[in-house]
């Protein structure tokens, strides 16, 4: 038995099964660990009722319990990391900092005729301009420039704070030397991975809530963060780990969800509990050679002109922003480049003309750090800062991140620097800064063990099986197995960029993330593990334990060889993300992809290509597990017998090893299906990375690019939306033919499909079901091979699943970037692996008559619709 003395609080507090209840204080509890019984009577005790305070244990304890809970392995109810931020004995070796008390923000209106906005029953343009029309041109131009690390200043005569919208939440709230620390998610291309919007909207959801905690606890002084939504076009893109993926379908329902979730109208008097704001709004796939602040330089993501065809911008680079607008976000940040010669700091057409009037976008748009600088000083598109601060007015921005107009605005640019004011502060009443509020907003410490849980299942969900020879996986209880790589200890590394730590100064002193190691040690289940130090770093030339020696890993004795590999995420030494090219030995190596930072090529690092290799030449089954945003050649692995099984995990968040260990044992199954085309290396030395046509060209050799438009016989190792399970799935089309319905003068499809669970696994069977569209071969040279059109989540053993499809399912877009419908024999696919034989549908284009013109509105006259 073990004593268990709770003290209040103590070192490390763990919750379990308790959700966060608290034992009694000063309570004695004697815990027998004698075996499963007396631990899930201990589990009961936590979770009864009048457990009201949080047991606090010591590490060794914890270690005693991980192996009393071996048959679970390392149970993620168990091993969640949890916080106490308040108290007079709450410590830690960065405690000054990260427990130093905050001061949460004035309120902006005390009560309701405070000042003349103050009113809510007013209508919101109403308040808003009143507030707008007291300020100054200093004040005015003030608030349109944003200080990365500051914000735009307060002004205190109208009880306005100071306020950041440069707040960053790609996969969490990014809030480094925090208590607690925010919730990290797996980065979006995990989270993508998983094809679940229940969990895509939950997890933004609780970023929200923190974002919302965080803000009225005054630990930050914003809710209007930042994510990410651009389209993975080239595999080399160094920020390709930061977007849902390289599908404008999947990436606009991603950002549509994601934005629904932050913005949940759960916040103090329904207001949403924090704002998205969309970036980068658009065709932003290149860091290039870096260099800024040097105007220059080679070409860079500064000063990068995309030339862009109407048909590319329309089917590949504006959906997901046109999502964003639909779903009510709250801001835009344009993006550094140029399209067709205009920057987009300064893009009046798409921003003004596409996003407001089209979309009907009724947010705030920020530029890109330096963007406005970029406009005249590395684009070259006016002469001046002046005439920079003007064209990004007119051009639609509101919020500059630097200070350029600030700095050169002139007095008759003050109705634009109004208008640009109007927009941001139309967002900041959105949010509820300019209510009355309650006399005293709560700020309980929201639910960390609920958030963690939902970070682990986020990991296992976005994990991607991609090879499994002789269904080695998963592992056998009572294994001995050797665990190598250089990321089989990481923890900052397997977070992802755009992460928040709780030691700035010390990224690897995170306490929150579980490294590979630690979850197979937390696993059990009579495992042997056979940790291999040395060996390659992420970046090694060799797989010598130590360069310039003979001394390489030797075999280890083991039944199976675990090598958890990838690339680094960010780089931990420079911060400064746009001298990486030239100053980073990462960036140089080619193991980093990261904000700055493009790949040279699709290849491992050539020290873990050596250890691959080492460890095939054993004899003993290898197992890859891969860490990484973008895509690797594994066109030699996928073939080799030697290794048995190959799991593409991204960068799985907090919770990355607890998730990759229950991976490997099967207490789940692996449901993930890759949102990036993985291919052959020879792909990327084909074309350059400023290339942005969508469409391949044959007589130039172009193969174009991602899975719509390039040929997967002679560039692809593993395709868009594949992903295997340890459970067998049978597919199958429903016997009645698609339903159609019209409403009006649109047309919908109904087709049914229904999935089955055949064996395999004992874990809860479930899967991602991909439902793909190939146009007819008349389509013409534009059109796609094929496009996701829809996906369902399924969790039992079996389901039946009513794909709705629109009109616009059918339409493609054309030379001048307009939507058609497309007659002909269109044929409907689900996603890879799947013997199922495509089902087949024949599009019929209906004009419609002068008669129906005149019955159902002249506007008809024309029309084009389907008929299926």
């Amino acid at each position: 038995a073990m004593d268990v003395e709770e003290q209040n609080p103590l070192v490390t507090p763990v919750p379990g099964p308790n959700n966060g209840q608290r034992l009694p204080r000063s309570r004695l509890v004697k815990v027998a660990i004698g075996g499963c019984a007396a631990l899930l009577a201990f589990s009961a005790y936590l979770a009864s009722p009048g457990a009201q305070r949080r047991l606090v244990v010591t590490k060794a304890i914890i270690e005693e319990v991980a192996m009393a809970r071996a048959g679970t392995c390392g149970d993620p109810s168990w091993f969640l990391p949890s916080e106490v931020c308040e108290g007079p004995d709450v410590t830690d070796s960065w405690g000054n900092r990260r427990r130093k008390t905050y001061t949460p923000p004035a309120a902006s209106c005390p009560n309701a005729t405070a000042y003349s906005w103050c009113d809510s029953s007013e209508d919101l343009s109403v308040r808003v301009d009143k507030l707008v029309a007291g300020m100054s041109f200093d004040e005015l131009a003030a608030q349109v420039s944003c200080d990365i690390f500051g914000g735009v200043p307060a002004i205190e005569r109208l009880g306005v704070n100071n306020y950041n919208y440069i707040r960053e939440n790609n996969h969490g709230l990014l809030w480094n030397d925090a208590c607690p620390i925010p919730t990290m998610f797996p980065q979006i291309i995990t989270m993508a991975a998983s094809f679940n919007r229940t969990l895509w909207k939950a997890a933004a959801e609780a970023s929200g809530i923190e974002t919302r905690y965080n803000f009225h606890t005054g630990k930050q002084n914003s809710l209007f963060t930042q994510t990410n939504f651009n389209i993975f076009l080239d595999p080399r893109w160094g920020r390709g780990q930061e977007v849902p993926g390289e599908d404008p379908f999947l990436n606009t329902v991603y950002a549509k969800t994601w934005t629904s979730g932050v913005q949940a109208p759960k916040g103090p008097g329904g207001a949403p509990l924090a704002g998205t704001s969309c970036k980068h709004f658009t065709a932003y796939s290149f860091e290039g050679a870096g260099g800024w602040p040097h105007p220059a330089r080679d070409s860079n993501r500064h000063n990068f002109n995309a030339v862009i065809a109407e048909v590319d911008l329309a089917d590949t680079h504006l959906p997901m922003y046109k999502g964003c607008a639909e779903a009510g976000a709250m801001g835009m940040m344009t993006s550094y480049n140029a399209i067709n010669g205009v920057p987009m700091a300064a893009n009046g057409p798409l921003t003004n003309g596409e996003a407001r009037k089209k979309w009907g976008f009724n947010g705030a748009v920020v530029t890109d750090c330096g963007a406005v600088e970029d406009i005249w000083l590395r684009h070259k598109y006016v002469s001046n800062a002046t005439e920079a601060a003007r064209v990004a007015l007119t051009g639609g921005t509101d919020i500059e991140c630097g200070k350029t107009i600030k700095t050169s605005a002139t007095q008759g640019m003050k109705p634009l620097l109004q208008n640009a004011v109007k927009n941001s502060f139309g967002v900041r009443f959105r949010l509820g800064d300019f209510d009355v509020q309650p006399e005293k907003i709560v700020t309980q410490m929201y639910d960390q063990g609920e958030h963690a849980k939902l970070a682990y299942e986020a990991a296992v969900q976005g994990a991607v099986l991609l090879k499994n020879d002789g269904k080695t996986l998963p592992l056998a209880k009572g294994i001995r197995l050797a665990v190598m790589g250089p990321l089989k200890h990481g923890t900052w590394e397997v977070l992802g960029s755009y992460s928040g730590y709780k030691n700035s100064a010390n990224w690897s002193d995170s306490p929150n993330v579980v490294t590979p190691v630690q979850g197979l040690q937390n696993c059990g289940l009579g495992l042997t593990l056979v940790v291999t130090e040395g060996g390659p770093y992420v970046c090694s030339p060799t797989d010598q334990v130590i360069p310039g020696t003979n001394h390489a890993v030797q075999k280890p004795e083991a039944d199976v060889v675990l090598i958890v590999a990838g690339l680094y995420c960010q780089d931990e030494q420079l911060q400064d993300v746009d001298m990486r090219p030239e100053e980073s030995g990462k960036c140089q190596s080619g193991c980093l992809e990261s904000e700055g930072c493009d790949r040279p090529g699709l290849s491992l690092p050539q020290g873990q290509r050596q250890l691959i290799d080492r460890a095939t030449a054993w004899g003993l089954p290898v197992v890859l597990v891969l860490i990484s945003g973008g895509p690797v050649d594994l066109a030699v692995y996928a073939g080799t017998p030697g290794v048995k099984s190959i799991m593409w995990m991204g960068y799985p968040g907090q919770a990355a090893g607890t998730a990759m260990a229950r991976l490997l044992f099967g207490i789940e199954s692996p449901t993930g299906r890759l949102t990036h085309t993985f291919y052959k290396g020879s792909y990327a030395d084909t074309l350059s990375m400023k290339d942005m046509n969508m469409r391949p060209d044959a007589a130039k050799g172009y193969p174009g690019r991602t899975y719509r438009f390039v040929d997967p016989a002679k560039w692809v190792v593993y395709p868009f939306g594949y992903g295997l399970s340890y459970h067998q799935w049978e597919y199958s089309w429903a016997d009645k033919p698609a339903s159609t319905k019209r409403s009006g003068w649109q047309c919908s499809l109904s087709v049914t499909a229904a999935v089955k669970n055949s064996g395999g696994c004992t874990s809860e069977p479930e899967t991602s079901v991909l439902l793909f569209l190939v146009p007819p071969s008349s389509a013409g040279p534009l059109a796609p091979r094929m496009a996701l059109r829809a996906f369902e989540r399924v969790r039992g053993p079996k389901a039946t699943l009513i794909f709705e499809l629109s009109e616009q399912d059918f339409q493609l877009a054309g030379a001048d970037g307009k939507f058609r419908l497309v007659p002909g024999t269109w044929r409907a696919e689900l996603a890879k692996p799947s013997t199922l034989a495509p089902r087949y549908f024949q599009v019929k284009a209906l004009v419609a008559s002068e008669e129906a013109s005149e019955l159902m509105g002249r506007a008809l006259r024309g029309h084009v619709a389907a008929a299926f």
